[in-house]
């Protein structure tokens, strides 16, 4: 099988394939922490500092020449909106990772940190590095991991999606 690299994840194809696949299993997880990196509540780099957003009343605004900028500017400064069929799917996805993989904790655990790192756009070897694991390893639990999920969802009859 072929390693999934982050060209090949931007690259994503419009269809979903006509059976469950290692590769889409891949870009499932991958989408599922990028959605988990969109949610409310993460952790956000503020230029503003660790000041909360102030809220403010429609009186407050009335006098305001420059109203429009401030929401605009405050709009630029939120996370992009997460939808509920995004979040049904990352759900689905996170199952994945702990029912299918409960028996194979060295794949869940490669690839979880392998998905992470590419949703979060973290180095994988930095990660790779401090956790002391070989890359070969690693990626080769990857693959075994999203095989054992593909053929179990195969078996199981689910949709691909």
């Amino acid at each position: 099988m072929e390693r999934l690299t982050t060209i090949a994840l931007d690259a994503a194809p419009t269809r979903a394939p006509p059976q469950w696949t290692p590769d889409w299993v891949q870009r499932r997880l991958v989408e599922a922490f990028s959605v988990e990196r969109r949610m409310p509540g993460g952790v956000k780099r503020r230029a503003a500092g660790a000041w909360p957003a102030i809220s403010y009343e429609f009186s407050d605004v009335v006098g305001w020449t420059d109203a429009r900028d401030r929401v605009l500017d405050n709009w630029a400064n939120t996370r992009e909106s997460v939808f509920s069929a995004e979040i049904s799917r990352m759900e689905a996805a996170h199952e994945w990772l702990r029912v299918i993989l409960a028996n194979y904790e060295i794949e869940r655990t490669c690839l979880a940190q392998w998905a992470a790192c590419i949703a979060y756009r973290r180095s994988l070897r930095d990660m790779l590095a401090r956790k002391r694991w070989a890359r070969a390893t690693f990626y080769r639990k990857v693959a075994i991991g999203s095989l054992v999920i593909a053929i179990e969802l195969e078996r199981r009859g689910d949709p691909v999606c």
